[in-house]
């Protein structure tokens, strides 16, 4: 049986993913938010500068895509920024589900913008992840 690599790919960051934020809960017992946000930040650079090295990496030409690599880690970042706020002071099984449903945000606006084609079984997963987004963030 083969399996493709981008669903390896796939599987590994649903797993690293998950013990990344219970980690980041774990880190809350004992350190700030801004403590946190630094240290995990500071892993995360010193793991790129890592790949960076391997692969023996060229800057890049600034142009349009670059920009949008700029824009997007500045939303990145700031996003990571919030989700750390979130989860000092919120319960991290409410916290980590909702911030998970970005992919919804990012499916509406390919559809309004890019003018993607969805089928009607996707629409139908954007609203289940619309309506779970309001079920966990009520009591």
């Amino acid at each position: 049986m083969y399996v493709q690599t981008w669903l390896i790919y796939s599987l590994l960051c649903l797993l690293l993913w998950g013990l990344w934020g219970f980690a980041l809960k774990i880190a809350y017992q004992n350190l700030s938010w801004i403590q946190t946000y630094f240290l995990s930040s500071l892993a995360s650079f010193t793991l790129m500068l890592v790949i960076i090295l391997y692969y023996r990496m060229k800057p890049p030409s600034i142009n349009t895509p670059a920009i949008a690599a700029i824009i997007a880690g500045i939303f990145g970042g700031a996003g990571y920024l919030f989700f750390v706020k979130a989860l000092e002071q919120g319960k991290a099984s409410i916290v980590i589900p909702l911030t998970a449903l970005y992919p919804a945000i990012t499916a509406i606006i390919a559809l309004v913008v890019l003018r993607e084609k969805i089928s009607l079984y996707q629409g139908i997963g954007i609203l289940l992840a619309i309506v779970a987004s309001i079920l966990l963030s009520t009591k």
